[in-house]
Parts: structure tokens; sequence; C-alpha cells
């Protein structure tokens, strides 16, 4: 599946399973529109993301070019001499995700490990303390990172 056709089916898995969970009265969304844009966000990201195990994906480009705006950012910080472990801090996310990129891009196969429901369900704890114990953006991110495998045509792969 191309990219848009990932984009697209992800957008459309997740609006399924919103519906399910508002027919099961679960309170589990917020339908603000601070929380859908942040919702379509992860859904655009994570129906992307499993393809950080190839070169030329558009993820893995993206990724590299804000780690490089991180790293840039950070020197700023630091040369500014406004705070220095917030430079520092900036500077070792950045080579961290750096690091990540280039690892995965090149010592991962295409369609292995990587596209998996486990690490698919590890990108998405991430996201539950980033916006501060709310449940619904690790299960969007969760639910578009599977929207690829499914697109991907894996249906139960726990690991590869």
């Amino acid at each position: 599946m191309k990219k848009l056709g990932h984009i697209i089916f992800g957008f459309v898995l997740c609006f399924v399973f919103i519906l399910i969970a508002g027919a099961l009265e679960l309170e589990w969304f917020d339908f603000g529109a601070k929380s859908l844009g942040i919702m379509a966000c992860i859904i655009l990201l994570y129906s992307l993301l499993p393809d950080i195990d190839h070169k030329n994906s558009t993820v893995t480009w993206l990724f590299l070019g804000f780690a490089i705006l991180g790293l840039i950012w950070g020197l700023l910080v630091l040369l500014m001499k406004q705070d220095y472990s917030r430079g520092l801090l900036i500077i070792v996310v950045s080579l961290v995700f750096l690091i990540s990129i280039y690892v995965c891009a090149n010592y991962f196969k295409h369609r292995g490990v990587i596209h998996s429901l486990l690490v698919g369900l590890l990108a998405s704890i991430p996201l539950y303390f980033i916006f501060f114990f709310e449940i619904q953006y690790p299960l969007i991110g969760l639910i578009a990172w599977y929207s690829h495998l499914l697109g991907d045509g894996f249906l139960f792969k726990l690991v590869s």
C-alpha cells in the first residue's frame, strides 16, 4: 500500500473504532477542536510510522528533518546562553532520535520486526505520558499503527 492509502485507511479505521467506542458508551474520547487536531496528527504519523524501517520512506525523511532541526535548535539555545540544561536536553533527544532513525532504517529488515503489533504498542505508550495520562491518544496511535499492518497484509502479527 502506498503512503496515501495508509493515511486514508488509518483515518477510516480510527473513525470506525471511535464510533464503536461511542456506541458502547465508553467515554474515552474528547471531541474538542484541540483534541481532534491532536488525534489527526497522531493518525497521520502513526499510520506511516511502521515504515521507519525503510530508508526512502516519507516518515524516515520527516523524522530525519526533525532530528536535524532539533540539533540546530539545541545549538542555538546553547549559543544564545538562554538555558544550558534545556539546550543540552534538546540536543540529546535529537541525537537519540537521529541514531534511532539510522538504526531502524539500516539494521531492520523492511516489514520485519518494526511491522508488528508489539512494536506498535511500545511506540504508542509514550503518548500516554506526553498527553498527561489521556487514554485516547495512545489508543488512536495503536489503531493507526495497526491500520498500517493491515494495509500491508499483516492481520495478527505480534512479533517477527
